[in-house]
């Protein structure tokens, strides 16, 4: 039976995704987790700063003052990482 056997040498196709789909993040969901959550870092860990993260989580948010900061600067973080210049 040649239409059943499996053809040797040919390589299975993967989905591969670009490196740009990778580590897109979307801007809306980042926004949302520092308004409800930024007081415990939860938008760090979405945007791959897990070690901030923890250290906002430890601190609640460096009592307020780091989160309140992160603000003014989250949309530049997120268009550095979604550029892929991390």
């Amino acid at each position: 039976m040649i239409g059943n056997a499996p053809v040797v040498g040919r390589p299975r196709p993967r989905n591969r995704t670009s490196r740009h789909q990778r580590h897109y993040r979307n801007p809306t969901d980042a926004w949302l987790l520092w308004i409800f959550f930024g007081w415990l870092g939860l938008h760090r860990y979405y945007l791959g700063d897990w070690k901030r993260g923890i250290a906002m989580t430890l601190t609640l948010g460096g009592l307020g003052l780091w989160s309140l900061l992160d603000g003014f600067f989250l949309t530049r973080r997120l268009r550095r990482i979604n550029s892929g210049r991390l």
